[in-house]
């Protein structure tokens, strides 16, 4: 974890006692590796004004990641994750826009163009026979004013939609800030308006607990960095089991996120987790694509993706 905190490249690990042969063996692969050290491009800085004109401009695009029942396969809801189509840089990732918005007062505008589009196509897949759950995340910043809550009441009502077939997804980390009171306010009143409530990346965070007593979620998505290879690591294992645990003794939906393989899949089958998230479901997709995928999926859930239980 340090080396790659510090962004050093590195070749592999070895157990002691050393063996000369291991040595060997992965100082071969320095050649191969030696693009690794190349400097890495400045990530570029967009402004403001740049945000606020792709905003207006539609360059904003919603792409969508499927949640499927991992004891059946069914398709469950998918989550909301906006895109940039730049149209000189390309596909332009959040990380790049989120913190800019949020710095420049710019991220109600941008949560409330993300929503509406979202419940835009959450009503053509509702008219198409499609009943599934979208899931919203949510920046603090938008917990800042009660009038925040009005909009999304009134953005669902004008929709046609039904507030259970909406999730709003908080980041644990951020929820607790010095003054939690608006927050836990307009979390209540979504949550008693049947919205449900998503508390994302449980576990990194400094207060996880204090934040399930405090504030009336619904799911929990344990952090993909507690998912992936915790079929194999004991420690990852054991964070994973844990995570699980308080979930279910609390009544609450659990999603793992980042399920890579079919070892992570095949142990959140056998563990009892309730819904799914990651590459090995599926990618982000655009809508247009949702249709042909979710076609692919249950050829794969057909053809024995779900091992029987008995």
């Amino acid at each position: 974890k340090l080396v790659h905190a510090h962004k050093i490249p590195m070749l592999g690990y070895l157990h002691k006692p050393v063996s000369p042969d291991k040595l060997s063996e992965i100082m071969s692969q320095w050649g191969a590796s030696s693009s690794e050290n190349k400097p890495q491009s400045n990530k570029k800085i967009y402004s403001a004004a740049e945000l606020q004109s792709a905003i207006a401009n539609h360059e904003l695009i919603n792409y969508y990641q499927p949640k499927v029942s991992v004891a059946t396969g069914e398709v469950i809801g998918v989550e909301t994750l906006v895109r940039w189509h730049h149209p000189v840089d390309g596909l332009v990732f959040p990380d790049h826009f989120i913190g800019i918005a949020e710095k420049n007062h710019l991220i109600n505008e941008l949560t409330t163009c993300v929503l509406t589009n979202a419940l835009t196509q959450a009503k053509i897949w509702h008219e198409n026979g499609l009943n599934l759950r979208v899931a919203i995340n949510l920046s603090m910043d938008n917990l800042a004013s009660l009038d925040f809550q009005d909009l999304v009441v009134n953005l669902v009502t004008q929709a046609g939609l039904s507030p259970q077939g909406i999730v709003l997804e908080v980041t644990e980390s951020q929820v607790m800030g010095a003054d939690a009171r608006v927050p836990l306010e307009i979390l209540t009143r979504l949550r008693l308006k049947r919205f449900h409530l998503s508390i994302d990346d449980f576990g990194t965070g400094h207060s996880s607990l204090a934040q399930l007593r405090d504030i009336p979620f619904d799911e929990l998505k344990i952090d993909q960095s507690f998912v992936h290879r915790a079929w194999t690591d004991d420690t990852l294992r054991a964070i994973y089991d844990a995570s699980l645990s308080v979930a279910k003794q609390l009544g609450m939906e659990t999603v793992a996120e980042g399920v890579e393989d079919q070892h992570d899949w095949e142990l959140l089958r056998q563990t009892g987790c309730d819904l799914a998230q990651g590459n090995f479901v599926s990618r982000p997709l655009q809508a247009a694509n949702f249709s042909t995928w979710t076609e692919e999926w249950k050829n794969r859930v057909r053809n024995g993706l779900i091992a029987d239980s008995v």
